[in-house]
C-alpha cells in the first residue's frame, strides 16, 4: 500500500513538471516589441459587411474639382508631376501641417497626410489600433462596384494590424498607415475608389480593371523623376524627424551608385539576381510595370550589388522597390512592412542617395562621414 502511494506521489510530481514546463517558458519569453495583434480589438467576421463612417476631415474634398479645391486653399507650397498623368499639390512643410493634394483629370483623387493639426476627425495622429477600434471595428473585407466592375477586397492580419482600411459614406476610403516600430497612426491617405484600385495593396480574387488599363507613359519621365526623388526624401525626413532620428542629406557617392545600381540591374539582372525564380519575377516586373506584391532585393543580393558597386556593405545599406506607382504609398507601406522598417530604422544613417528610373527605385542609406582631423601648421614656425 505505501509502495502504491509513493508511486502515485511520484507519477502527480512528473506530470506537474511535464505540463507545466511549456506554461513558465511561454511565460519567461520576451513578448515581441509593438506586436499588434487584431485579436486584441473589434475584428469583423468575413460574413459581416462593413458599415461606412460619415464622412469627415479631408475626406469631404475628395471629388472636388481642382478648381473648387484652389478657390479655399490657393497656394499650394509646391507642384509635384507623379505618374499616370496625375499632379500632387503639397502645402505645409512640418509635421503640423504638412499634407499633398493628388489631382487626377482635374479632379482630387485623393489626400495624403502627414500633419497633426490638420482636420482628420474622428482620427487623430499618433493613436494605436485599439483607439481606432473604438472608433471604428477593423474590417476585414470589403465590396463596391466601379464601373461595370464589383470588386471585392479582402485584408490579411498584417494589413489589419497596419493599413487598416475605413469607409465613408461619400463613396470613398481611407487608409490608415500604421508605423511597424512604434505602433502609431502616421499618415491617413483618404482616396477614391479609382486610386484605391491603382494602388491596391489588398488581396483580390477576380481581375483589377483599373491596374490593367492605367497609362505606362508620361509626358516628362525626366521630370517625373526628379519629382519622385524630392517627394521621397521630403516625407521620409518628416518622418525621421517624428522618430527623433537624423534627416537625410544627398550623398554624391550614394547617388552616382544609385544611378550605376539600377542602370547594372537593368542591363545584368543575373549578375545580381542568382535565384532562377527571383530572376523570372524581376524580368515580369521590368515587361509589364505589374507586381503584387512588389518586387524587392532580398539582403543577400543588395548586399551583392553594393559590392559590384565598389561600395562598402558595412556602411552601406539599401531598398530596390519596383513598380513604383505612387510615392506617398511607398514610403508607408515601407514603415508598415517589417522588412522595410529594418532599413529605415538605423538611427545614424544621415546619408541617402536614390535613382528613379521611370516605375523602379534604388536607394541607399548610409551613416555620417566622420570628419578627418588635420593638424594646421603654426604661423609662427622655424624659419
Amino acid at each position: 500500500m505505501k509502495r502504491s502511494i509513493e508511486f502515485i506521489v511520484c507519477l502527480f510530481l512528473v506530470l506537474s513538471v511535464v505540463y507545466m514546463k511549456p506554461v513558465i517558458s511561454s511565460r519567461n519569453q520576451p513578448k515581441p516589441k509593438n506586436d499588434l495583434s487584431v485579436e486584441k480589438v473589434k475584428i469583423s467576421h468575413k460574413s459581416v459587411p462593413y458599415y461606412e463612417l460619415n464622412t469627415t476631415g479631408m475626406a469631404n474634398y475628395v471629388g472636388k474639382t481642382k478648381d473648387e479645391f484652389l478657390k479655399e486653399f490657393p497656394k499650394p507650397k509646391k507642384t509635384f508631376s507623379s505618374y499616370y498623368q496625375t499632379e500632387w499639390l503639397v502645402y505645409g512643410d512640418s509635421l503640423n501641417d504638412y499634407y499633398q493634394v493628388e489631382i487626377k483629370n482635374s479632379v482630387v483623387s485623393s489626400v495624403f497626410v502627414l500633419g497633426k493639426n490638420l482636420e482628420t476627425t474622428p482620427f487623430a495622429m499618433d493613436m494605436n489600433l485599439v483607439d481606432l477600434a473604438e472608433i471604428t471595428t477593423i474590417f476585414s473585407n470589403f465590396n463596391f462596384s466601379y464601373g461595370d466592375e464589383k470588386y471585392e477586397v479582402e485584408l490579411t492580419e498584417d494589413d489589419m494590424n497596419y493599413r487598416p482600411l475605413v469607409a465613408f459614406n461619400n463613396g470613398t476610403f481611407a487608409m490608415l498607415h500604421i508605423n511597424q516600430g512604434t505602433g502609431k497612426l502616421m499618415a491617413i491617405r483618404y482616396l477614391d475608389k479609382h486610386t484605391l484600385l491603382s494602388i491596391m495593396p489588398y488581396q483580390m480574387d477576380q481581375d483589377n480593371k483599373v491596374q490593367e488599363k492605367l497609362p505606362l507613359e508620361a509626358k516628362d519621365w525626366h521630370q517625373v523623376n526628379q519629382d519622385n526623388q524630392e517627394q521621397l526624401v521630403t516625407i521620409l525626413n518628416l518622418l525621421r524627424e517624428k522618430e527623433d532620428k537624423k534627416k537625410y542629406q544627398m550623398d554624391s557617392t550614394l547617388q552616382v551608385g544609385s544611378k550605376k545600381g539600377i542602370e547594372l540591374l537593368s542591363e545584368k539582372p543575373d549578375v545580381i539576381i542568382d535565384e532562377e525564380s527571383h530572376l523570372k519575377n524581376w524580368k515580369k516586373v521590368s515587361e509589364t510595370n505589374i507586381s503584387t506584391p512588389p518586387f524587392v532585393l532580398n539582403k543577400k543580393e543588395t548586399t551583392r550589388l553594393i559590392k559590384k558597386l565598389d561600395l562598402s556593405p558595412k556602411e552601406t545599406h539599401g531598398i530596390f522597390y519596383a513598380p513604383v506607382v505612387d510615392v506617398p504609398f511607398m514610403v508607408t507601406n515601407w514603415y508598415g512592412s517589417r522588412f522595410y522598417h529594418e532599413e529605415l530604422a538605423h538611427k545614424n544613417d544621415s546619408r541617402i542617395g536614390l535613382t528613379f528610373d521611370k516605375q523602379g527605385v534604388m536607394t541607399f542609406f548610409g551613416k555620417e562621414k566622420e570628419k578627418i582631423k588635420t593638424v594646421e601648421s603654426s604661423d609662427n614656425g622655424d624659419l
